[in-house]
């Protein structure tokens, strides 16, 4: 199997299984949907670190998207709480 469908199958697990056990727990609010995703990702593509440099230089790029809207949320959470 290629390190690519590797990490395509691990991610998709790693997500299923986060969200089924959010769904499970009751969790209504998405802004922890995409928290827990966003942290699974970015574990799981740290993981594949032997990927070529063109792909791996696609998946940081869509990890500094991911990282941002991350920061965005709890940034807003802070605010929130600050008020």
């Amino acid at each position: 199997m290629r390190a690519y469908n590797k990490l395509i199958l691990s991610l998709a697990l790693a997500f299923a299984a986060i969200n089924s056990l959010l769904a499970f727990f009751g969790q209504k609010d998405l802004s922890v949907y995409f928290i827990v995703n966003a942290i699974a990702y970015l574990i799981i593509t740290l993981i594949y670190v032997y990927l070529n440099p063109r792909t791996r230089s696609a998946l940081n790029a869509l990890s500094m998207i991911i990282f941002a809207g991350f920061m965005v949320i709890v940034v807003m959470k802070v605010v929130e709480i600050l008020r």
